[in-house]
Formats: structure tokens, C-alpha cells, sequence
């Protein structure tokens, strides 16, 4: 579980390496618990907390006690296999990550499957035998009570909600009441856009909450070929009037901290080589985001293509992620990556100098 790597050895060093998810993360999956929900990376990610989990009473001593255990042996180099060449591994002045310990700031709830799409690139479309058998989720919602009535659960990170489509979990719209009751701020939804929800409507009225509808396509015909389901006009309709409720100024959620009341929607494009990746699509997208009132432009790489292509990427797919930042600053949207595309410029800088010139 622990192997000793030599780049993260901080013996004779005032500072160590660690994230704020292993300091003060837990992610709710189905049937686990885990740190973190980054997979992105070399390591895999997905640092296990507790394994055949289905919604029992959590020890926090003991999950305090396992995070602590992370930092003492991070000091000494002794990396877990999942963060190994994680790019959210800091490297920060010990007293800091010891300082900031028995407390839960970053969340991912993502502990159910139910969908109303069935993306072409889902994991479990790829892998239906693991889904054949459905189970009711467990309730999170008890459990972030006992966190916030004992004060293990605090503002100053970020929460995330996952799936499966959230708004069909349950209990999602009394989490999320919950948490903007309890002022909560830098909620992240992402949500297929196919069931309007006017919790999400108010989260992003108040700046505290931000919704991420997935496209992927600039145009009805490829979203069914991608998507399944003939739901392209609902999605962009949602799109466009959770986009409405956004408040056009800063919003002050802390004196320290203020949310851009203009960037609480975007949608997310998924480019699939030989499915959507042409630039007319690309602009369709992003003008119909525009059109209504969306300036977030988020891009990832389907997961399954680049397995199959990491050690051997081609050249055109850094080419075409530099079509797409162009196309985005031709109208003036935010420009944003996940994780898989923005590791895999930082590691190719000579293969996108555009990225490596922004970074300097």
C-alpha cells in the first residue's frame, strides 16, 4: 500500500508532500469509502478509506487517525500506490498539514448509478455486468447531519456530487437545502440536464453553487448518437434557465473569498475522437452556450480512447485542445480542463508550447 519513493522523500526537510483531500477529504462511492475521487493519474487515485461500505456509522477516530498516518509516513517518502504522480500532491510547510487535521471540508458524493441518459462513454455502458443487479443507495443525508451537528464537517472546501444523474438521487434536493441552510459555498454539481431542479436554481441565485450540465455535442443529432436519448432541446432549455438564475456580480461568501456570479453554469464538452471532435461541432457548442447566457467552456477527454492511446498520443488531439482554448477566447468564455487533459499538457509541454507559455 506503501512503497517508499524517493522524489517525495522530505526527511531533512521543514516541508512534506500531501493534498487537501488526504488532510481533509472523503468521498462517498457505492460500496466504499475513499480520500479522494482523482483517477486521472499515474497512482489511479480512489486512496481507500473503507472497503464494503453501505452507508454504517463512520469512526472518525479511526478515519482521523488513518489521515495522520499518511503524514507521517509521506514525510518519510513512503508514498500510498493511488497518489503516486497525483498532481494534487503539494508540497507544503509541515506545520501547515499538521495543523489542519480532524475535520472533513472536501466532499464527493457519488454512491449511486441511476441515470436518464446512457452516454456511449459511461463506465457502466462499458462495463454492464457490474450494473446488472441495481441497489437502492444508501442514505448519506443522516450521515452529514451527525458531521455538521459534531462539527467534523466544515466550510472552506469544495463538494461535489457525482453519480449517476444527482437529481434523481432521493434525497439530493434536502443535501443540498442542507448545506445552503448551513451556508455552505463552492458546491459543484454535475448534472446531465435532462430534470430541472430548482434547488440547483437557487444555489446558483446565491452564488454558492455551480452547475455543470454535460453536451458534449453542438448539435441534436450527435448528442443522441452520444447520449441516446433524443433530449438535446430539454438539455439546452435547462441549460438556459439555470443560467437565468445566475446573479451577475460578486458574491461575497466569506471576506476573504467572493464567487463570479457570471461563471456558476457551464457545460461540458467530452471530445471523442471520431464522434464529435470537428471544430464545427466544437462551435456550435460553445455559440449555443453563449446564446444562453453560459461563459464557462469546460473540456475533458473520453477515458477509454486515452487509455488505449497514453503512450502514444497523437499529435492532432493537442492540436485540436488548442482549437477549442482559441474558440473559447474567440468568445470570451472562461476556458476550463479537467484533470485528464490538463496532466496531459503539463507532461507534453513541447507538444502544446501554447499550454507551457500561459503556465510560466
Amino acid at each position: 500500500m506503501f512503497k517508499y519513493n524517493q522524489k517525495y522523500d522530505c526527511s531533512n526537510e521543514p516541508s512534506f508532500y500531501s493534498c487537501p483531500w488526504i488532510q481533509h477529504g472523503l468521498v462517498f462511492f457505492r460500496y466504499k469509502l475513499t480520500m479522494c475521487c482523482y483517477c486521472g493519474h499515474v497512482g489511479g487515485g480512489h486512496t481507500l478509506v473503507k472497503d464494503d461500505y453501505n452507508g454504517q456509522p463512520i469512526n472518525w477516530e479511526h478515519l482521523f487517525k488513518q489521515k495522520r498516518t499518511f503524514n507521517r509516513l509521506y514525510k518519510k517518502g513512503f508514498i500510498n500506490d493511488n497518489c503516486v504522480d497525483c498532481p494534487f500532491l503539494q508540497k507544503r510547510p509541515a506545520q501547515e498539514w499538521e495543523n489542519e487535521s480532524g475535520y472533513i471540508s472536501n466532499l464527493y458524493i457519488s454512491h449511486w448509478v441511476d441515470c436518464n441518459c446512457k452516454c456511449t462513454y459511461c463506465f457502466e455502458a462499458q462495463h454492464p455486468e457490474e450494473f446488472q443487479f441495481k441497489h437502492k443507495p444508501y442514505s448519506v443525508l443522516p450521515i452529514l447531519k451527525e458531521m455538521l451537528q459534531n462539527n467534523i464537517l466544515k466550510r472552506g472546501g469544495s463538494i461535489h456530487f457525482g453519480g449517476g444523474e444527482p437529481t434523481l438521487l432521493p434525497e439530493f434536493e434536502d443535501i443540498v437545502r442542507l448545506l445552503l441552510d448551513y451556508k455552505f459555498y463552492d458546491l459543484r454539481v454535475h448534472t446531465s440536464g435532462i430534470k430541472y431542479s430548482p434547488i440547483l436554481e437557487r444555489g446558483i441565485r446565491e452564488g454558492r453553487l455551480r452547475v455543470v450540465v454535460s453536451v458534449d455535442a453542438g448539435s441534436a443529432e450527435t448528442y443522441k448518437k452520444i447520449k441516446q436519448v433524443p433530449q438535446y432541446d430539454t438539455v439546452r432549455e435547462n441549460a438556459r434557465r439555470y443560467a437565468a438564475a445566475q446573479v451577475h456580480r460578486k458574491h461575497a461568501l466569506t471576506p476573504e473569498i467572493y464567487m463570479d456570479g457570471d461563471l456558476m453554469v457551464g457545460t461540458k464538452y467530452i471530445v471523442i475522437p471520431d464522434v464529435n471532435d470537428t471544430l464545427e461541432e466544437v462551435e456550435s457548442w460553445i455559440k449555443a452556450d453563449v446564446e444562453a447566457g453560459i461563459r464557462t467552456t469546460i473540456i475533458d477527454l473520453e477515458e477509454n480512447w486515452f487509455k488505449a492511446h497514453e503512450q502514444d498520443l497523437p499529435q492532432s488531439i493537442f492540436d485540436f485542445i488548442h482549437e477549442i482554448k482559441k474558440l473559447s477566447d474567440k468568445y470570451g468564455t472562461h476556458f476550463e480542463m479537467y484533470e485528464r487533459v490538463d496532466n496531459m499538457l503539463k507532461e507534453n509541454p513541447e507538444r502544446a508550447p501554447w499550454y507551457a507559455q500561459g503556465q510560466a
